[in-house]
């Protein structure tokens, strides 16, 4: 690092309390781009709760200061983030020592932020005496703040911290090592994958909810792993998951697609791929240059999609996939499924085909893993090629051709509507839900109104950021009442996502007696003459599609990022969480607008 000769690194203490000030005050950042899950066991979070109590000495927390980019008294965690979020979570009674929770009347802002509903306590009847949690309060944290001016600079010093250690797992040591478009795409992929979409930077606060979560442990995290496709049907194990494997499984499958056939599988080819100077990294940099990382990434998504609604489709978790490939076994399916991937990957990307009949493909993969080539360490590209082709075989008459394909349609997007729902929960601004256009009571008619309120929500979100996309999505219910009522009137059982509930538009359209595609041109025809300006409304209008999701059928409207401020109806409107309001003062406009004319 240029700068690290004459940097200030000497080390300051600051109390937990400061700290915790710190946190709920949105000062705390976390840079996903090299920083990984949260991952401490509770057990690892109560010795350290220990450590505090007894007083001793815990590493040093180290933190980036980007004023710059981030503005003034906000820091990137480059390490500690871990013991941070065990000592934030004891004080907001996420766990108990020894059977007694952090006592909230000691700290203010604890109990303020308990008081906003930020957190919810804990039904906890036996509570740490209060000399100890003043002692938690007042210990000393040695933190360091690093004042840098690139993320560069901050991704080489979180490597060389976690470079001797047994912090990390391999694939997270080739994640956080790098800073380049392939470890960049394979981040974002795997995220999607996962459900654990978010923005580069998010507070520290958000992480539990992008963070990985089992039966076994219940960390009251967001993401489930039960609920990932690698682990409801064995591809992985949890521990893997949690370990970064399924990275490597994608940066497998986007290497494999860039180099125009199958990889050969080694760790020693894995570590090539992230070696800058390897070779072979430099010709996949320039192979993916060449391909562009949003049709690599939605290719693979749209696969994986398709792939997902196949087998949940016809198979019943825990481990659906791996009982039916190789019944009896125990160990994680990672060949057999690479295979059955690049073989989806080539019926429905390359030769533009969607799956026709699902048990019939489900049924031609029963046993397949015998008939695999397998390597304990290494498997070569000829091997994999003979997998893929075996597994294609068995499957591709059960592929048809359709208009429109499967591919960028219908289940193509499942995967995306369901990050659009988790997503919405950090960033609320850029997405918005309605459960249809018709009037919730007994004679369902037509919401006039509705249109319009939608068409200056499509303003808002359009104006939330200067070249950031947004969602409007109809045929998700956003209040239990709403989910409650739907089920009453329309006869449908709604499906729970997070705090959301899905329950499509056929239902309307069937009460109206009219076709989906009907449905969709009403809505098409009736938002075009809302009052949206140029370019905002034509470019909207061309991302209209209808999402395919166990057994519903969604509206998803992309709001294309604009490069300049939109109106409706010559009004300005912006989103306020999740709430769209109108602006009627001049100075709040012409200072919108120059967010966008400096970007």
């Amino acid at each position: 690092m240029t700068t690290e000769s004459h940097v200030s690194i000497t080390p300051r203490g600051m109390s937990v309390q400061e700290a915790y000030r710190l946190f709920r005050d949105d000062s705390l950042l976390v840079n996903r781009r090299y920083q990984r899950k949260l991952v401490w066991a509770v057990a690892e979070k109560q010795l350290l709760v220990r450590s505090i109590l007894d007083g001793y000495p815990i590493p040093l927390i180290l933190l980036a200061e980007r004023p710059e980019i981030h503005g003034a008294g906000k820091y990137e965690i480059i390490d500690g983030m871990q013991r941070l979020d065990a000592i934030f979570s004891f004080i907001e009674q996420k766990f108990d020592f020894e059977g007694m929770y952090f006592d909230l009347n000691q700290s203010a802002r604890a109990r303020q932020a308990a008081s906003a509903g930020v957190f919810h306590p804990a039904d906890a009847l036996t509570m740490l005496p209060a000399e100890k949690c003043a002692n938690i309060l007042d210990y000393q944290l040695a933190v360091t703040i690093f004042p840098t001016h690139t993320e560069q600079q901050i991704t080489e010093v979180f490597s060389r911290i976690n470079s001797n250690g047994r912090q990390l797992s391999v694939q997270e040591k080739r994640q956080a090592g790098v800073l380049n478009p392939f470890s960049e795409t394979v981040r974002s992929i795997a995220s999607s994958l996962r459900g654990d979409v978010s923005e580069d930077v998010i507070l520290l606060h958000d992480m539990p909810s992008i963070s990985i979560d089992s039966a076994r442990e219940r960390h009251q995290y967001g993401v489930k792993a039960e609920d990932t496709l690698w682990i409801r049907h064995g591809i992985l194990n949890v521990k893997q998951l949690r370990e970064g494997d399924d990275e490597q499984m994608v940066a497998d499958i986007a290497a494999s697609i860039l180099f125009g056939e199958p990889f050969a599988a080694s760790k020693e080819a894995f570590d090539e791929l992230y070696d800058i100077g390897n070779e072979k990294y430099r010709r996949l940099d320039r192979t993916l240059a060449a391909y562009g990382i949003r049709r690599l990434e939605s290719e693979i998504q749209t696969t994986f999609s398709v792939l997902s609604e196949v087998i949940d489709g016809e198979l019943t978790p825990p481990n659906g996939l791996r009982n039916l490939v190789r019944p009896g076994g125990s160990n994680p399916i990672r060949t057999p499924f690479y295979a059955i991937f690049m073989a989806f990957f080539e019926l429905i990307v390359k030769q533009q085909k969607s799956p026709d009949d699902y048990t019939a493909i489900v049924s031609s993969l029963r046993n397949v893993g015998q008939r695999l080539k397998t390597g304990r360490h290494y498997i070569s590209t000829e091997d994999r090629v003979s997998n893929i082709d075996a597994v294609t075989g068995l499957i591709q008459r059960h592929f048809v051709a359709k208009v429109p394909p499967v591919f960028g349609h219908g289940p193509g997007l499942a995967l995306d509507f369901e990050n659009s729902l988790r997503r919405s929960r950090i960033e609320t601004s850029r997405y918005e839900f309605k459960q249809g256009l018709l009037r919730l009571d007994g004679r369902r008619q037509w919401d006039d109104a509705i249109v319009r309120r939608l068409a200056e929500t499509i303003c808002g979100i359009a104006n939330v950021k200067p070249n950031v996309d947004g969602y409007l999505y109809l045929g998700v219910a956003d209040k239990e009442s709403d989910a409650s009522r739907i089920r009453s009137v329309d006869g449908v059982e709604p499906v729970a996502v997070g705090p959301h509930y899905v329950v499509g538009v056929d239902r309307e359209a069937r009460k109206k007696k009219i076709s989906l595609d009907n449905y969709v041109q009403r809505f098409v025809t009736h938002i075009a003459q809302a009052g949206l300006s140029e370019p905002l409304s034509s470019q909207m209008l061309s991302n209209v599609d209808t999402v395919e999701y166990k057994g519903f059928s969604v509206i998803r409207i992309l709001i294309p990022g604009q490069n300049d401020l939109s109106y409706c109806n010559d009004a300005v409107f912006v989103r306020r969480g999740s709430s769209t309001e109108r602006v009627d003062d001049v100075k709040q406009v012409v200072a919108l607008g120059r967010q966008f004319v400096q970007k």
